[in-house]
């Protein structure tokens, strides 16, 4: 029981504790975490960044920032920028940024990172970011036919008659340009004596694409099948890989030793434009094609600079 006399001091006691408890579960209710994607949907090998941010009172110091790991669940980190910090008042402000991309299509989730603020842990909600390949010019579905069989018929006697008659005319074309040709004087080529490296040799290759420039006549799919040609003929002559026989993807993991995120990013997106343009029917534009040209140049040259 307590006593008449000591009712005034026990009413004081429990008033100042719950003014404290208030002041803080107030301050603890001004902690927030917050993890924020500038978008949420990007095409493969594109980049996005990512804002992970603490308010918290000034009287309570991050003692634990968020761990983000340089790569998890399907995502790359390429660049991220030192914890930033300012004040608002009572309140300050934490705040970092992260430039991610990806290389499997797919709907992949930022999980939830954990920091400690005090002696407490906070942790951000969950981001999910799709990844999705290179969007084509229409949305019409162009499926595979299933093979059919077509009935033999009988072949006309004047095809083989023209055939002969069309034979015996390429023989003597080519019997006369010879003969032409003999006559000519032959000279040296300059230079025949000297071997191209793997480099020289493609970006060669890689001029004389571009002069005759097969985008603006329309011949987009022999454009980017020379365009991957020139790509998987250097890897195999430059670093003795059997390019010929890989796909894309396979390709890609190959030269993904110590180039930078950023020409690999420009690289897979050139290779699979060409994909796009090969298996689909894409035409992305001759702005394009140019600068898909360019980022191979580039990425070449910076590969060729690591194997030295």
């Amino acid at each position: 029981m307590i006593s008449k006399k000591h009712i005034p001091f026990f009413l004081l006691w429990v008033a100042v504790y719950c003014i404290l408890g208030n002041v803080s579960l107030a301050q603890e209710t001004q902690v927030s975490v917050n993890a924020a994607v500038d978008r949420s949907q990007v095409l493969l090998g594109e980049q996005f960044k990512l804002r992970l941010e603490i308010n918290a009172p000034s009287s309570q110091p991050v003692t634990q920032w968020f761990n983000v790991p340089d790569t998890f669940n399907h995502l790359e980190v390429i660049e991220r920028t030192p914890v930033d910090s300012f004040a608002e008042g009572d309140v300050k402000k934490y705040m970092q940024q992260f430039t991610i991309t990806g290389f499997d299509s797919g709907a992949w989730n930022i999980p939830a990172l954990p920091a400690v603020v005090g002696n407490k842990t906070y942790s951000t909600q969950p981001v999910t970011i799709a990844i999705v390949p290179v969007p084509l010019q229409d949305s019409t579905y162009h499926d595979i036919h299933e093979i059919i069989n077509v009935p033999g018929e009988k072949t006309p006697w004047w095809y083989w008659v023209a055939g002969i008659l069309s034979l015996l005319l390429i023989g003597v074309l080519i019997w006369l340009w010879l003969k032409t040709r003999s006559k000519q004087p032959v000279r040296p080529a300059a230079n025949s004596t000297e071997k191209l490296s793997a480099l020289q040799e493609a970006l060669e290759q890689l001029r004389q694409l571009q002069q005759e420039n097969l985008p603006a006549k329309g011949e987009w799919k022999q454009y980017y099948s020379t365009l991957s040609g020139i790509v998987k003929a250097y890897s195999r002559k430059r670093f003795s890989l059997p390019a010929l026989q890989y796909t894309t993807d396979e390709l890609l993991v190959q030269l993904n030793n110590g180039a930078s995120m950023d020409t690999l990013s420009k690289l897979a997106e050139s290779l699979r434009m060409g994909d796009a343009v090969k298996f689909a029917k894409y035409q992305p534009g001759t702005e394009q094609a140019f600068k898909d040209i360019t980022n191979i140049e580039t990425a070449l040259r910076e590969l060729d600079r690591l194997k030295q």
